[in-house]
């Protein structure tokens, strides 16, 4: 049972009263009573003994309050010190957003020591300090929103420090209601986890410089071998061994390949605003269909077409053929003589519009598989390893997504989800 304070002050007021009381309205009675003179004694000493008694069960009931009482104190002073050497800062408030009590941590976050902050709202809890007067003011909205919420709310807060740095914390919010619903109470938890976000930073740093090392890598890879062959022809025609000009034609196929190399990697790092119109996807890829056609039929392979439904999206038709060429390119290197590539275009769900390339050709491995589309990374001999690069920057700015299955000796599946239009569909063509 919890302890009443009150009974500390009411017995010994009870005892004072009821005791002269007892003594003299009991003699009284007795005296006015017919009682024999050996009666009167043994009333007397019954009177005496109830008297006894009482005050040995006020005296039970006042001992049994007072070290309950120092026990719940015990267990409070406990409480307090294990929050107190908690890391993180925590603090109660009551109801109506009053300060119960915070421990040493958030004291000296808040520069709140030596402030008798029992009792008082944020509010004027912020009058006391110009420096957090702000973040203080602040806690007052976040808090209500924890309120209406009725659960468990999790922030990440950022407190400024005097020296001009942030510290950050992973801030947990329980609000507690009375059983009629009404507000009983707030507990506010913050962890500190300034340290884990400085190695999330240095971690990202790390991983930046890492991507920029390679990607440094592999420019240079790629730009120094046409390099190399332009430098080998100029110095054998210094030493007069050849003739540049019957040369003249490979210099400027390793010109343009440098050219190509530089194109596709602004691209990628520093992608153009790409401006959208309303196609219909069904033509834009047909039209890559029939520029591969003639090459197709030359080499004994099929390209299969099947329009499922019509379909038009927002796109850029010039990006999106960019995207298509390079697939289709792939996929009829990939096939050898009768071998066939089929594009199919039909509904993926209800949002989105769905543009297959499927072959049955080499394949791929699936460590390969997991590479594709990071730059510089070709299964072709003379392959630059940008094409699949650009072509998923190409597709992400169209808010759409390139998946690709792949098994080794049975063929490679390219799928490409585009939104659907928003204005009304073309009719199907029969």
């Amino acid at each position: 049972m919890k302890p009443n304070k009150d009974i500390f002050r009411i017995i010994p007021f009870l005892y004072v009263i009821i005791g002269p009381i007892w003594i003299i309205g009991t003699d009284y009675l007795i005296s006015i009573s017919n009682f024999s003179d050996e009666k009167a004694i043994l009333m007397d000493k019954f009177k005496g003994l109830l008297f006894v008694i009482l005050t040995a069960v006020l005296l039970f009931v006042l001992i049994k309050n007072l070290r309950d009482t120092k026990q719940i104190e015990e267990e409070k002073e406990k409480l307090s010190l294990l929050i107190d050497a908690m890391p993180d800062f925590v603090l109660f408030k009551d109801g109506e957003g009053k300060l119960l009590q915070i421990n040493k941590f958030g004291s000296e976050l808040f520069e709140l020591e030596g402030i008798d902050y029992k009792g008082k709202t944020d509010k004027e809890m912020a009058e006391y300090t110009d420096f957090y007067h702000d973040a203080l003011i602040y806690c007052i909205g976040t808090d209500e929103e924890a309120w209406k919420e009725g659960k468990i709310s999790r922030c990440e807060e950022t407190i400024p420090l005097r020296d001009g740095s942030d510290k950050f914390f992973d801030a947990f919010k329980v609000p507690i209601f009375n059983t009629d619903g009404s507000r009983k109470g707030l507990v506010v938890i913050g962890r500190d986890i300034t340290s884990l976000k400085e190695a999330e930073s240095k971690l990202r740093q790390s991983e930046k410089m890492s991507a920029l090392g390679e990607l440094a890598a592999g420019i240079v890879h790629e730009i120094r071998n046409p390099l190399a062959i332009i430098q080998g022809y100029m110095q054998m025609s210094q030493a007069k061994k050849i003739n540049l000009d019957e040369h003249m034609d490979i210099l400027m196929d390793e010109i343009n390949r440098i050219n190509r190399i530089v194109n596709e990697l602004l691209m990628i790092a520093k992608p153009a605003d790409i401006v959208l119109t309303n196609q219909n996807i069904n033509a834009i890829v047909r039209d890559v269909v029939q520029l591969f056609s003639m090459e197709a039929t030359q080499q004994s392979k099929r390209l299969n077409m099947i329009d499922l439904e019509q379909f038009d999206t927002d796109c850029n038709e010039y990006k999106l053929k960019q995207v298509f060429i390079n697939i289709l390119k792939n996929a009829l290197e990939a096939i050898s003589t009768d071998g066939e590539v089929n594009i199919t275009i039909y509904e993926k769900n209800e949002n989105y519009l769905a543009i297959k390339f499927e072959d049955n050709g080499c394949g791929m491995e699936e460590a390969d598989l997991h590479n594709m589309g990071d730059p510089f990374y070709s299964l072709k001999e003379n392959g630059i390893g940008l094409g699949m690069t650009v072509s998923y920057s190409i597709i992400e700015a169209h808010k759409g997504s390139i998946h690709i299955t792949s098994e080794v000796n049975v063929g490679t599946s390219v799928e490409i989800l585009l939104p659907k239009s928003k204005s009304i569909p073309v009719e199907k063509v029969c």
